[in-house]
C-alpha cells in the first residue's frame, strides 16, 4: 500500500519508513525540500502550513495511508510554532484528506503529557495534561476523532534509540567532562520505548482492520529517570550520571521541557498487544539501551 509520512525525515520518521519497505510498502515523504527524505523513502514536496500545497501534495500522493509523525516537539519555546504546526497543521492535512478517497489515518501522538505521580496510564482514562506540547498533541487527537476519517491514534512514551534526542540529549551528554544528565532526584517512573518497537506499531496499525483505537506504546517494564540514564551510562562505559538540581535545568531549557523530564508515569501496553499482535523486540531499556548504543557507534565508527 502507498502510505504517506509526515515528519519523514525526523529520527521517529526514518525508522517507520524503513519497516514499511521491509513489510513491501511504499512509503512517500511529505517534505518541504527536496533530499531530505529518508533514501527508502520517494518525496513528495508540500508544507503543513500551506494549506493548497499540502492539499496538492495528498492529490499527488494518493495515499492509502497517511501516517502524521511531523510536529513541534516539547522543546519548542514558541508556543505560536506549536500551535502552528501540531494544531493547524494537523487541522489542514485531515481537510486534505478528506478531499479525496479518505485514506486511513494513523496520528502519532503522545503519553508524554503531565505528571502522573507514578500511575499506571491506560487509554480508557484522561491523560494528565500540563505541557503546551501535550495540550497540542490532544487536541490533535480531538481533530482525529472528529474528522470521519478511519484512524488510529498512537502514543508512545518517551522514545529513545540510535538517534533524536537520546542521543543529543543523553549519550552525547554522558561524553563530556561533568556528565550532567539526571535532573532533580531522577527517583520519578519513566515508561520509555526502542523507535524500532514504536515504529512497528505504527506500521501494524496501518496494516490493521481497526479504527477509531488508542494505543499506549510503551516497552514491558518502566525504568527511573535515573536507572534509565545509569544503563546509558554503564553501556558508553562512563561513572554513574551525576545530578543537576531541577530549578536550574528550568533556567536553562525552560519549563515545559524539564517537566516532560521530571513527569512520573508508567503505562499499560496490554491493549496494543491484544488487538493488534504487538510485541515488544526491545522488552525493557537494559535491552534496548545497549542496541541503540551500539548501532550510534557503529554509524560514528563509519
Amino acid at each position: 500500500m502507498r502510505v504517506l509520512v509526515t515528519g519523514a525525515s525526523g529520527f521517529l520518521g526514518h525508522a517507520v519508513c524503513a519497516v514499511l519497505n521491509e513489510r513491501g510498502h511504499e512509503p512517500l515523504a511529505l517534505v518541504r525540500r527536496q533530499g531530505s527524505e529518508p533514501q527508502d523513502a520517494r518525496a513528495i514536496q508540500g508544507d503543513l502550513v500551506d494549506a493548497q500545497a499540502l492539499t496538492d501534495a495528498v492529490k499527488t500522493a494518493e495515499p492509502e495511508v497517511v501516517v502524521h509523525l511531523a510536529a513541534e516537539i516539547a522543546t519548542q519555546r514558541d508556543l505560536a510554532k506549536i500551535a502552528a504546526v501540531n494544531i493547524e497543521g494537523t487541522r489542514r492535512l485531515l481537510a486534505a484528506c478528506k478531499a479525496l478517497d479518505s485514506p486511513r489515518f494513523v496520528f502519532a501522538s503522545t503519553v508524554v503529557t503531565g505528571d502522573a505521580h507514578g500511575r499506571v496510564l491506560t487509554e480508557d482514562e484522561p491523560l494528565p495534561v500540563e505541557t503546551a506540547y501535550g495540550r497540542s498533541k490532544q487536541v490533535g487527537e480531538r481533530l482525529v476523532r472528529e474528522s470521519g476519517l478511519p484512524h488510529v491514534i498512537i502514543r508512545p512514551s518517551h522514545v529513545y534509540g540510535p538517534g533524536g534526542w537520546y542521543a543529543e540529549e543523553i549519550v552525547k551528554r554522558l561524553r563530556q567532562p561533568g556528565r550532567l544528565a539526571v535532573i532533580g532526584r531522577g527517583d520519578n517512573w519513566w515508561d520509555v520505548v526502542h523507535v524500532d518497537d514504536v515504529a512497528a506499531a505504527i506500521v501494524q496499525s496501518a496494516e490493521a482492520d481497526t479504527s477509531a483505537a488508542t494505543y499506549h506504546v510503551v516497552d514491558d517494564e518502566p525504568i527511573t529517570q535515573y536507572d534509565f540514564i545509569a544503563v546509558t551510562a554503564q553501556t558508553l562505559g562512563r561513572g554513574a550520571p551525576h545530578r543537576v538540581p531541577a530549578w536550574l535545568a528550568r533556567m536553562v531549557a525552560g519549563t515545559d521541557p524539564i517537566a516532560a523530564v521530571l513527569r512520573s508515569a508508567k503505562s499499560a501496553n496490554a491493549k496494543i498487544k491484544r488487538e493488534l499482535g504487538w510485541a515488544p523486540r526491545y522488552p525493557t531499556a537494559q535491552q534496548g539501551v545497549p542496541a541503540a548504543i551500539s548501532r550510534l557507534i557503529g554509524r560514528s565508527a563509519g
